[in-house]
């Protein structure tokens, strides 16, 4: 089995949750969401939803901590690795156009969408904008990648960029030291903020998710 996962809050699940399950189903993928809330919360939000539209788990909030919501699918990874054979993370607030083309992952056991750092930025933020955080995949053979990740960020304590800054830290480290893990750059196609026709999986980053295409394709995507 290969799920398509996302983390959030229970609020931000009422906002988007539907748009993405619906259309991972719409595109024959298993949707795996996250949520981190209260049990009452999710135990509803369980109720709501029937076991085979998607897979639930519930995160705990900590430290009361938004960024947690972000961080919290990567350390949940590993756990998920033991059931699917493969996983590709996105935002809730993307959504699927387009079957998951799982051959492009074929040569590799993880992939992430590098880039050069933005303009402007310096120090953390700089390191932290060197990966995107919005589409990352993950074959079982990268249990040991994901689990570092995780450690990382645990190791660096609650901030904002600490997911990108990890995951680019700890692929460094797997690269440089050459401990046998195969990368590919993440296709362009699984994180669109730009709303190209072609693309997969369109993003809902800042702004872009109020924008008139962006709204157009989450409802011919969930219709």
């Amino acid at each position: 089995m290969n799920v398509v996962m996302a983390s959030c809050d229970e609020k931000y699940f009422q906002e988007h949750g539907y748009s993405f399950v619906k259309s991972c189903k719409n595109n024959g993928e298993k949707p795996w969401v996250n949520i981190v809330c209260p049990l009452d919360e999710w135990n509803r939000i369980r109720n709501t939803y029937k076991s085979d539209d998607l897979i639930l788990s519930r995160g705990v909030q900590i430290t009361g901590d938004r960024i947690e919501y972000a961080c919290s699918r990567f350390h949940i990874a590993s756990e998920i690795l033991n059931t699917a054979y493969a996983m590709l993370i996105v935002d809730i607030d993307s959504f699927l156009r387009k079957p998951i083309q799982w051959q492009d992952f074929d040569d590799c056991d993880y992939s992430l969408f590098l880039r050069p750092p933005l303009p402007g930025t310096v120090g953390w933020e700089m390191e932290g904008t060197r990966c995107a955080a919005g589409a990352v995949y993950l074959s079982q053979k990268a249990k040991p990648f994901i689990d570092l990740v995780s450690k990382t960020m645990h190791s660096y304590g609650s901030k904002w960029f600490v997911d990108q800054v990890s995951l680019w830290e700890v692929h460094n480290h797997f690269q440089i030291n050459n401990l046998g893990l195969r990368h590919i750059q993440m296709p362009n196609k699984y994180i669109d903020w730009e709303f190209h026709d072609d693309s997969i999986i369109w993003t809902g980053k800042g702004t872009r998710k109020n924008s008139v295409p962006y709204l157009r394709g989450r409802a011919d995507a969930t219709s």
